[in-house]
């Protein structure tokens, strides 16, 4: 077992998973964050949460059409698509991928055409239908990396767990910078309590991305905490990302520019509630997770087994 690991996973001279995957698994997240906050904003069924609900839908339409264009540039062998669906294997999780891929186009669809009519009975029903497929589109990425036992930074349960939240933390980021785009560009002829309702949910979301941020950072130190408290190939995983050559996007642009600024400019109130530090720290956040996701799929394959 020990050998044929080694045979699978110590690839000398490619990197068998590499930049167009970790792209993808970024956008598979903000298409998570965009229909989590549409579902969330439908089922609250306030009229000034309603353009929330439709910026939602829509955004994890866009999203999610562009993702699957990475996987198939990274088939090399385009035409080669097909093969995911004949021969299934029920204990893979690309298998299970390839179903929630398929499976939530047609959700999603319907549940934008609901919110878009003003349906809103039938929009929780299909949100609501959706959401386990939504969820399962980007966290049966983390289950890939987290079943790759020949990787130490890859084969760890946190994996699903902090994709699914820094996906959260993304989409909210790229959802309050649209929003605000809108605020300040396209609600000119709005009433004052609608603008001020809409300057409220900004504020709201805000305070949501927040939170998410938080536990991010907490599940992030976990990790590191675990890999420098473990055998060689962990401690040679912590090595690599706090001395060795990819210390400088972990540390620098992970944590620090994606994590501990946007946290600190979103911990002073007059900054939080300020649209150019709201976009600032967004930007920063998305930088970082974008980070994390090169970091996890590209760098998880830098330490060769011993």
């Amino acid at each position: 077992m020990e050998d044929s690991a080694r045979v699978i996973y110590n690839v000398p001279f490619v990197i068998p998973i590499g930049y167009l995957i970790a792209i993808y698994f970024y956008i598979t997240g903000l298409h998570m964050g965009f229909y989590t906050t549409s579902v969330v904003a439908t089922l609250l069924g306030k009229q000034e949460w309603k353009p929330i609900g439709k910026i939602g839908a829509v955004g994890a339409l866009i999203v999610l059409a562009v993702a699957p264009v990475f996987l198939l540039v990274d088939l090399t062998q385009i035409f080669r698509f097909w093969h995911l669906f004949p021969y299934i294997n029920l204990r893979s999780p690309i298998t299970w991928g390839t179903f929630f891929l398929t499976a939530y186009p047609p959700i999603g669809l319907i549940y934008a055409w609901y919110v878009f009519k003003g349906n809103y009975r039938l929009a929780k029903i299909w949100g609501l239908c959706g959401f386990p497929v939504a969820v399962s589109v980007h966290g049966y990425t983390g289950f890939i990396l987290a079943l790759g036992a020949g990787r130490a930074f890859w084969n760890t349960s946190l994996n699903p767990i902090l994709f699914l939240v820094s996906a959260m933390v993304s989409g909210l980021a790229l959802i309050i910078i649209i929003i605000n785009i809108r605020y300040y560009y396209f609600t000119a002829n709005e009433a004052a309590e609608q603008k001020a309702a809409d300057l409220g949910i900004i504020n709201t979301l805000v305070r949501m991305m927040y939170l998410f941020l938080i536990l991010e950072l907490f599940l992030m130190g976990c990790d590191l905490a675990v890999l420098a408290n473990s055998k060689a190939e962990e401690y040679e995983t912590y090595l690599l990302l706090t001395r060795g050559s990819w210390a400088p996007l972990f540390l620098g642009v992970e944590l620090t520019l994606g994590g501990v600024i946007p946290l600190l400019l979103l911990s002073f109130k007059r900054i939080r509630l300020h649209p150019i530090g709201q976009w600032i720290a967004c930007l920063f956040i998305l930088c970082g997770i974008l980070a994390m996701r090169i970091i996890i799929v590209v760098g998880g394959q830098s330490v060769m087994l011993h």
